[in-house]
């Protein structure tokens, strides 16, 4: 059968499709399981984990000195009860939109085995368009020996009935960090193992260091410059092996990043490398076939691949778009007890650049609501070129990943920092920081 566009995998990609569907062109979505439409951002990702943060901040709200009764226990099985109706109901909602849109869909692995041509369970469909969203899966170090049981990755993690006691994290990103502080807010005080000196590499060293110290503050302990050389099963729990010597847990959450899913390219016209080649359009070596969000490896976050995938069916229905600027799209880590977020270039990507910039940062601790929020230890960070162009920023605040949008807003629309200085932010609230910290760029 014929089709505009055939989209492979069910995650964001099935935006793209309604969009395509809806602007009548013939569509045909392929997923892997139906019941996992919406991708891993739904079921194993973001979705999920931020449910769970949520009522782990409620956890380490409540043990402030001002409540008397700071014994509160968490019902972890009515958690996942209530999270997993949640995400059986989305699913629900996404595959209604998509039957009443008019996409066709088929239940499968899909593969592109020729130039316009997707096999999927011993059929055989053509596409004038092919729309690659096959995600990313988490990657497991040599020397890890996962069971899925003892040594789990976050697929596992997020279903966790009961928590052990003895629990270790390998790695210093945002799924070790999230983690990290749910089951420390849940009394557990997890061991993360870090390779590098600092957690969230690439980050500002403030950032990096009152991070660590708020993670800590709640029960995270931390084990940086750490090479793990083994992690095996033992009889009652899990044994790491390490440069610093062996340690012993109940339980190891590989948390080491993840690895682009490739499998669904059966053919030489595509190139791949750690992830699926594409131009700044996200199109492949092969004409009029595309590849959007992890598995093309050049951002993976669900937003991101849900612009991608309508900038490809906008660009397939002939509208001339600038490219995406990948660099605005905003980033954030819901730690606890405050959440960390970044736009735009980072210090790191400015100093490698060799841009000259300059730089400011605002402590939390000069605006009085922060103690409120018992977040004296945040900051916000804001990049400007010699130009006073605006180049990024990272916020260590309460509610920045909604706060953040501001930055972003200013960063798509080519504001200078002077911009914010302009701007009258509303008092007491954290985002009046970000005016006080415009103040002091050059």
């Amino acid at each position: 059968m014929q089709y505009d566009i055939i989209f492979i995998g069910g995650g964001l990609n099935y935006a793209g499709a309604i969009i395509a569907q809806k602007a009548r062109l013939k569509c045909l979505l392929i997923e892997k399981s139906l019941d996992h439409l919406g991708g891993t951002c739904l079921h194993e990702g973001c979705i999920p984990s931020k449910h769970l943060l949520f009522h782990g901040r409620l956890l380490v709200d409540s043990r402030r000195p001002v409540f008397h009764n700071s014994q509160i226990s968490m019902d972890l099985n009515m958690l996942q009860e209530e999270k997993d109706q949640i995400l059986k109901q989305t699913t629900s909602v996404i595959r209604k939109q998509l039957e009443k849109a008019g996409v066709h869909l088929a239940q499968g692995q899909g593969f592109v085995t020729a130039p316009n041509t997707v096999e999927c369970e011993g059929k055989r469909f053509t596409g004038r368009n092919v729309v690659l969203g096959t995600g990313s899966s988490p990657y497991i170090p040599p020397g890890i020996d996962f069971d899925g049981k003892r040594i789990i990755t976050s697929n596992e993690a997020l279903n966790l009935r009961e928590l052990p006691e003895r629990i270790a994290i390998i790695g210093g990103g945002p799924v070790a960090l999230e983690f990290a502080s749910f089951f420390a807010a849940c009394g557990k005080g997890p061991h993360v193992f870090i390779r590098r000196e600092q957690v969230l590499p690439g980050s500002h060293p403030l950032i990096c260091e009152n991070v660590t110290k708020l993670l800590s503050s709640i029960g995270v302990t931390f084990h940086p410059s750490v090479i793990i050389a083994s992690a095996s099963k033992t009889e009652d729990g899990v044994r790491l092996e390490t440069n610093k010597g062996g340690f012993d847990f109940d339980i190891l959450l590989v948390a080491t990043g993840r690895r682009p899913n490739t499998d669904a390219v059966a053919c030489n016209d595509i190139k791949v490398g750690k992830a699926i080649d594409t131009n700044e359009h996200f199109e492949t070596a092969l004409p009029g076939h595309f590849a959007i969000g992890d598995c093309n490896g050049k951002l993976k976050l669900a937003h991101a691949a849900r612009a991608q995938a309508l900038y490809v069916v906008k660009r397939i229905l002939g509208h001339r778009l600038e490219a995406l600027r990948l660099e605005n799209i905003p980033r954030f880590i819901e730690t606890l007890p405050v959440p960390y977020a970044r736009v735009g270039l980072s210090r790191r990507e400015l100093i490698e650049s060799r841009v000259d910039f300059s730089e400011s940062i605002f402590r939390l601790s000069g605006i009085t609501i922060s103690r409120t929020y018992g977040a004296t230890d945040g900051a916000i960070i804001l990049y400007a070129d010699k130009k006073g162009n605006l180049l990024g920023g990272e916020l260590l605040c309460p509610h920045a990943p909604d706060i953040i949008g501001t930055i972003a807003q200013c960063l798509e629309a080519g504001l200078k920092a002077a911009a914010l200085k302009r701007v009258v932010f509303p008092h007491p609230t954290v985002s009046e920081a970000i005016g006080r910290c415009a103040m002091h760029l050059a």
